[in-house]
């Protein structure tokens, strides 16, 4: 959906009746769509009113944080399925970084330090951080305390385990 697309559809909603909250959890990864930013931007001179939220997955949180910042989006979902790598690169086997495909731990590493820098970023900003882990037992379940811990550490609000 297009940004005018969605605030047209917002300002249906919204003439049945109140609504407290909005979100953007794509398409693909919000940080990576530009017309999130756009949305946002309008949706802060034509809605003031609501909650902003976004999900992502995180691989560009940290360079983006000073624009989520910005747009004034009061409540950010980050997906987290690792922090150490080895455990990441068995649950992902490559990343697209800056159009370029980085296999295995290597891109793991890139998303991770990612997620946790632009976690930190976010989070110092007073922004409500919520952490999104899609359980996997057999991979990453006794690795659930580390990442719990990482991110409470870094000042994510929520963790929220995803079965």
């Amino acid at each position: 959906m297009k940004p005018d697309d969605a605030i047209a559809h917002i300002d249906d909603v919204t003439a049945d009746g109140p609504i407290s909250v909005v979100g953007v959890a794509g398409p693909g990864d919000s940080l990576a769509n530009e017309e999130t930013f756009e949305f946002f931007e309008k949706m802060a001179d034509k809605q003031p009113d609501l909650i902003k939220c976004m999900s992502t997955n995180g691989l560009l949180l940290n360079e983006r944080a000073d624009e989520v910042i910005k747009a004034g989006i009061d409540s950010l979902t980050v997906t987290v399925n690792a922090v150490d790598p080895e455990i990441e690169a068995q649950l992902n086997d490559y990343i697209i970084w800056h159009g370029k495909k980085i296999e295995g731990v290597e891109g793991a590493k890139i998303l991770i330090e990612n997620q946790l820098a632009g976690i930190k970023k976010i989070c110092d900003a007073g922004i409500t951080v919520k952490v999104n882990t899609v359980l996997v037992p057999r991979i990453h379940g006794n690795h659930i305390e580390e990442m719990a811990g990482t991110v409470a550490e870094l000042g994510a609000d929520k963790y929220n385990i995803k079965l």
